[in-house]
């Protein structure tokens, strides 16, 4: 798996490389370029990970729940699944924003291009019964706010995936920075 995406990173370099010349990219684009997701732990738990160009490390997902596990899809099998999806999605040019919908009759998060859209690829499956919307809010650490990368459109939830990494990259840096003070190092 080490391997493939190693190959992929590469692939995707060189493309971008020969191509970049010739394409114009949006700001929100260029911010994420390069950002590689991976399934890690935090505190012992498997955790989805994105680290962003300027090699900030930010918890995404952490997956604590053994609801799939009976099905083969224990926390670590789905971190991995997940992450890769993530990687997928965002090399592909198709994680602006993160929503809810249907799937199979199940409630699921998944990927969509526009504020308002539908879903375009699966990101992961809730528990059947699940509120789709409430565990996005609560699985991405979003709250309430009049800014930020909450939006709600006929009950249903859209993340700005692009401002809700520089939120959270913002906040973990002042967290780092937080901590240094308070054990001294500098």
């Amino acid at each position: 798996m080490i391997k493939f995406n190693l190959l992929a990173t590469v692939a995707t370099l060189a493309a971008t490389t020969i191509i970049s010349p010739f394409v114009v990219e949006s700001p929100t684009q260029a911010k994420t370029l390069g950002a590689n997701f991976v399934c890690g732990t935090w505190e012992g738990v498997p955790t989805t990970f994105v680290m962003t160009p300027n090699q900030d490390t930010v918890p995404v997902l952490v997956w604590d729940s053994k609801h799939f596990s009976n099905s083969g899809y224990d926390p670590y099998t789905r971190c991995q699944l997940v992450s890769s999806r993530f990687q997928y999605f965002h090399d592909s040019g198709q994680l602006n924003y993160l929503t809810t919908g249907l799937m199979n009759r199940m409630p699921v998060v998944c990927v969509t291009d526009r504020n308002g859209g539908g879903c375009n690829g699966l990101l992961f499956t809730l528990k059947p019964g699940a509120s789709a919307s409430q565990t996005l809010q609560e699985l991405m650490a979003v709250r309430m706010r009049t800014k930020g990368p909450l939006n709600e459109t006929l009950g249903r939830v859209y993340i700005n995936f692009e401002d809700y990494l520089t939120e959270a990259a913002t906040a973990t840096q002042k967290r780092n920075l937080d901590n240094s003070k308070l054990t001294g190092d500098r």
